[in-house]
């Protein structure tokens, strides 16, 4: 696993590491970031880290597995972190609902284990490394916390020395020994999504439905009157209603229902039409 992550896209004024933007990552950085800074303010000849590899006394990387090329007969120590969990606190994980903009702000914790392997020839040496190295992460929990964990610090396992089977890669890795200190996390992730243009959506939808759709149809009840309505354009009347037909006779008057007065339309006020209730003694609308 090479020790720099490539960048894919060009992140202008972002954070190469946080646990806003890449927490997974961030998690590698601060615990490198704590035992090189531990190792780095040891006295020459107690495993005095330094950046240069040619110099330091011990390496500290997160590169998994180590060549024994790079440690050469140093100890080293690297990182692994295993499978983290998004722990449900409470119903839905929501903190804050916005009505107006549906805005919805869920927060969930995620607990992990970070396992911290000291590599050495002598399975001694890697047990007091080890050791070390548990010891300050529980004392300096604080700067941890303080760097963004929720939690850690508690409850860390150190393991007995072993192979160091896959932590090691090289031709002698069967001649290393690795002791693992297990140290549980804990951090909180907060997030937010908002449907973004859904209320410009809905306000577009309605007024094309109210500017370019026909009128109602039989029976379909309208927002603003109690019962259902019909609704139908006033016409005039036909031309030269008292023409006769070839045979002489004089077309006799067709029985309508009374006019209704004009009004002006519900749904767009520039239109005359009539109105009359439909149906209006039925059980559903009594």
């Amino acid at each position: 696993m090479p020790t720099k992550i490539s960048d894919t896209t060009t992140s202008d004024g972002f954070p190469d590491s946080s646990f806003k933007y890449t927490p997974l990552q961030h998690l590698r950085v601060l615990f490198v970031s704590f035992v090189q800074g531990l190792f780095g303010a040891a006295p020459v000849g107690a495993y005095r880290w330094s950046p240069d590899i040619n110099t330091t006394e011990i390496v500290v990387t997160d590169e998994t597995p180590i060549q024994t090329t790079k440690l050469q007969h140093r100890p080293g120590i690297t990182f692994t972190r295993s499978s983290v969990q998004l722990y449900s606190a409470w119903v839905d994980d929501m903190m804050e609902f916005d009505f107006r903009t549906e805005k919805k702000t869920k927060s969930v914790l995620v607990p992990g284990t970070m396992s911290i392997n000291c590599c050495s020839r002598v399975d001694l040496e890697s047990e007091q490394i080890a050791w070390v190295v548990a010891e300050h992460l529980w004392l300096l929990r604080e700067l941890l916390m303080k760097a963004g964990f929720f939690d850690v610090g508690r409850q860390i396992t150190i393991s007995a020395p072993s192979p160091a089977g896959s932590i090691v890669a090289g031709d002698q890795a069967d001649e290393w020994f690795s002791t693992v200190v297990a140290v549980p996390f804990q951090f909180y992730r907060t997030s937010a999504f908002t449907p973004l243009g859904r209320e410009i959506v809905r306000n577009i939808e309605l007024s094309l439905s109210s500017n370019f759709k026909g009128p109602p149809t039989t029976g379909v009840a309208l927002q603003t009157h109690e019962f259902p309505l019909s609704i139908s354009s006033q016409h005039p009347p036909a031309f030269a209603p008292d023409a006769q037909d070839n045979y002489g006779r004089t077309p006799q008057p067709v029985r309508t229902a009374p006019v209704l007065p004009l009004q002006p339309h519900p749904l767009n006020p520039s239109q005359m039409v009539t109105v009359r209730t439909v149906r209006q003694g039925r059980p559903g609308t009594r």
